[in-house]
């Protein structure tokens, strides 16, 4: 059967939620060293709602486009895209912003990125996007290379300091 690649649907959205953790938590472990990131990336206790209503405003609005990736039936890595307003000061009003690219380990290194940063750019262009915005935490140093291989380039580094 292999890997298949379509548009999620509300009823993915529990499934979707289980891969979201799993990318949470990777970003929390990429971090664990260092007390202060760790503690910015801690989750609110009213996580799950707040997930599934972005989740579903994106499967539901015209202005985003979630994947799904699945193996022989299994779910195995999500891509939430969306259509962002950018800063007024700008020419450049609204841009195509990858919110979240994950795959659960085991189904890495199989092309599954790569088809949804094919399948979104494809969107992307079809909604008159000149421009695609992705963000990747500064340790996950793989990420950050695939991203760069594909074309983006470091654009804006956002700096944080506890009080």
């Amino acid at each position: 059967m292999g890997i298949l690649i379509r548009k999620a649907t509300l009823k993915d959205a529990s499934l979707l939620f289980l891969l979201a953790l799993e990318l949470m938590a990777h970003n929390r472990n990429l971090n664990k060293k260092d007390k202060v990131r760790y503690e910015l990336l801690e989750l609110v206790p009213n996580i799950r709602i707040l997930w599934k209503k972005w989740v579903t405003k994106n499967i539901t609005s015209p202005n985003g486009y979630v994947l799904v990736a699945s193996f022989n039936g299994k779910t195995v890595g999500y891509s939430l895209n969306f259509i962002k307003e950018n800063t007024k000061v700008y020419l450049v009003k609204k841009t195509g912003y990858v919110g979240d690219l994950y795959i659960k380990r085991g189904y890495r290194n199989k092309g599954i990125a790569t088809k949804f940063k094919e399948l979104a750019f494809k969107w992307f262009r079809k909604k008159g996007m000149k421009y695609v915005s992705i963000a990747v935490h500064s340790k996950n140093v793989k990420a950050h290379l695939i991203y760069k291989k594909w074309g983006f380039f470091d654009y804006h580094i956002e700096m944080r300091k506890k009080l």
